[in-house]
């Protein structure tokens, strides 16, 4: 099963997995800018493309998506980690072009995708909202490291409430809350 990390940054998804990033600091396997199309791959590479808060920060996210596409072999896995359009997180970094909602993949289902008059189609799998992304222990302050185990755990509750209903959440409870810190799409590539 070959793998591709796309903006896999300091830590790669799977170790296996070949990790693309602009950044040569990162040490990545491919150093590439992927603004620059199309990526260095063949068509028909890869069985499993993952990419983690990666794609807010490219400046044609339609190229992006035909690029991921293109190089996914047929019903190849595709996981896609994004912020949500209503956490703070989608708008701390001033990078950030893009914001994501549960139905941004929508226009590349099959259904969509041929009143679209678009080859370029994904069956959505899966849709998961994260109330937050899980806290690594190193990037907080020491007082709140010791209640930790207490932030992971109401983490983990409101997004398993989320996820009861996501069309409920995303248009009305995620505000309650202070909004859903990302969204996870797993999507199967359809050629």
């Amino acid at each position: 099963m070959k793998c591709l990390d796309i903006g896999a940054g300091y830590k790669k998804f799977r170790k296996d997995a070949i990790s693309i990033d602009y950044n040569p600091l990162c040490n990545p396997d491919v150093i590439h800018d992927l603004n620059i199309y199309p990526w260095p791959f063949k068509d028909n590479e890869f069985d499993i493309i993952y990419s983690s808060h990666c794609l807010e920060h490219l400046d044609n996210l339609e190229k992006a998506i035909e690029e991921i596409w293109r190089i996914g072999k047929p019903n190849c896995l595709v996981i896609i980690k994004v912020p949500h359009f209503s956490s703070r997180i989608a708008y701390v970094d001033i990078e950030h072009k893009h914001f994501f909602s549960i139905h941004s993949f929508r226009n590349y289902t099959p259904e969509f995708a041929k009143l679209r008059g678009s080859k370029f189609v994904f069956k959505i799998e899966k849709i998961k909202l994260y109330y937050q992304p899980r806290i690594d222990k190193e990037v907080i302050p020491l007082w709140a490291q010791k209640i930790l185990p207490l932030i992971n755990f109401f983490n983990k509750l409101i997004t398993l409430v989320a996820n009861i209903n996501i069309e409920f959440c995303e248009r009305v409870w995620c505000y309650w809350v202070g909004g859903m810190g990302e969204v996870e799409f797993i999507l199967r590539v359809v050629k």
